[in-house]
């Protein structure tokens, strides 16, 4: 979802947004009460509800399909493998506000995309550093996306990768997926800051807006796969996060993969083009 303030956007628990006032947040609620009251009753700075194991809760999704306020919703599968049954209850809702479904890349997360997919939900996929078994589904998942006929709302990571790799734009998939603290602020229960994915890690420590700079710097002058990587520019240390020393093999086979789509795209449309110019002669 679209973040374009200079500040860094705040994604808070939703007892902690009373504060917020004006100024833009992200309330992530875990409960059909939090949400419904949110729903019914936003606060200025609210730009949208990232919603958190309420999938399966008929009454929540009743609420949401009501006309009473626009607030987008980002809804979160913790499972995909076996929640994505319950993303039909999305459908009424859609009607009425802008609806995007956030996923990690665990196994059996392709069918959540493709009932997603049926159903023209935009999706967000977080692949994190992901397994072997989930990087053969990342390939699956972007051959689905790259030919599927169902498939009219944007797939992210693949939509904006493909796009960086056809020319048009560079965002980072830090930026794509809303993990650059400089742009997505996340806290925790106790309102301390945190770090993309960062579990134990804890607070943070360091300053936020040049966290992603300073990581990728240090992977390149480390000298390791990133120094070298032809899609270090979109990535930038994306998948070296939390643990430095992940292989990026399978990473760069998918990258690989999308590049060859892109440079077909590319190809195609420049015949188009031609066609269209040949016409007009």
């Amino acid at each position: 979802m679209s973040q374009e303030n200079d500040q860094p956007l705040r994604v808070l628990p939703s007892a902690l947004v009373e504060g917020e006032g004006d100024r833009p947040f992200v309330a992530i609620v875990q409960s059909r009460d939090e949400f419904c009251r949110l729903l019914r009753d936003p606060l200025p700075g609210l730009q949208w509800l990232q919603v958190e194991g309420v999938l399966d809760d008929s009454d929540a999704w009743a609420e949401a399909a009501q006309g009473d306020s626009d607030v987008p919703l980002d809804v979160v599968l913790s499972d995909p493998a076996s929640e994505f049954s319950d993303l039909y209850r999305l459908v009424d809702a859609c009607a009425v506000r802008d609806v995007r479904v956030s996923m990690p890349a665990a196994p059996g997360f392709l069918k959540a995309i493709k009932l997603a997919a049926a159903l023209r939900l935009p999706v967000r996929v977080l692949p994190g550093q992901p397994t072997a078994e989930t990087l053969a589904e990342l390939n699956e998942a972007l051959e689905f996306y790259l030919h599927g006929p169902m498939v009219e709302a944007p797939v992210e990571f693949f939509h904006t990768l493909l796009a960086a790799m056809s020319g048009a734009g560079a965002e980072s998939l830090w930026m794509v997926l809303e993990e650059d603290p400089a742009a997505f602020l996340h806290y925790d229960a106790d309102g301390h800051a945190k770090l993309p994915r960062a579990g134990a890690f804890g607070s943070l420590e360091i300053d936020s807006t040049g966290f992603v700079n300073n990581h990728f710097k240090n992977l390149v002058e480390q000298g390791g796969e990133c120094a070298t990587c032809p899609w270090r520019t979109p990535c930038r240390g994306y998948f070296k996060w939390p643990d430095p020393a992940y292989s990026c093999e399978g990473v760069k086979q998918l990258f690989a993969m999308a590049q060859a789509a892109a440079d077909e795209i590319g190809r195609d449309l420049a015949s188009a083009a031609a066609a269209k110019t040949g016409d007009r002669t």
